[in-house]
């Protein structure tokens, strides 16, 4: 990690990275298997970006931030609402509407709530915290993220997430939220 790259840096690119993913999903309407692919991705990157805030920035909000609690329940709200999106984007049986409906959805969802992030929480932060602070995060969020790197089974494709999901009863979310919370963000 780069001196100059922070908390609020390493969250930002990861707020880029779904726009990306998003207007990827949003060409392959005609690509099953490799759509299904990219939404398994984003979906698993997208709860991992929740849990490294709730588990980073989330406390420190709500300890040193002016209404801290608020805007962290106001945050959580957030993710508790894309989360839910997430799962039923998730669901294996979606044909190509029902995706682009579900997509839709997530994308009038998540860009207020990443705007919000950039134009109030974030600005926030860096008054604050001190650049140390936002850096000393931003490296630990950088070294969690690559614990929870699902990629490397994504990038199997007869190695699918979505079916061992089916054969255990749980969602993506929940699964990968589970793998976080005991692999890469303990509590």
């Amino acid at each position: 990690m780069n001196r100059s790259e922070n908390l609020i840096s390493v969250l930002t690119e990861d707020h880029r990275d779904f726009q990306q993913l998003l207007a990827e999903l949003g060409y392959l309407a005609d690509f099953d298997r490799l759509r299904r692919s990219v939404a398994e991705l984003m979906i698993a990157e997208m709860v991992r970006h929740a849990v490294a805030e709730e588990t980073y920035v989330y406390p420190v909000a709500r300890a040193r931030l002016p209404q801290g609690r608020l805007i962290v329940e106001q945050e959580i709200a957030g993710h508790e609402q894309i989360e839910r999106i997430l799962r039923d984007l998730g669901r294996p049986d979606l044909n190509a509407a029902e995706f682009s409906f579900h997509l839709s959805r997530l994308e009038a969802e998540s860009h207020p709530h990443t705007q919000a992030e950039e134009d109030r929480l974030f600005p926030l932060l860096a008054r604050h915290l001190s650049e140390e602070e936002l850096v000393d995060l931003g490296r630990k969020a950088v070294e969690a993220k690559e614990k929870a790197s699902i990629r490397r089974y994504l990038a199997d494709p007869d190695s699918s997430l979505r079916d061992r999901i089916v054969a255990s009863g749980t969602t993506l979310v929940e699964r990968v939220r589970a793998y976080l919370r005991t692999g890469a963000y303990p509590l």
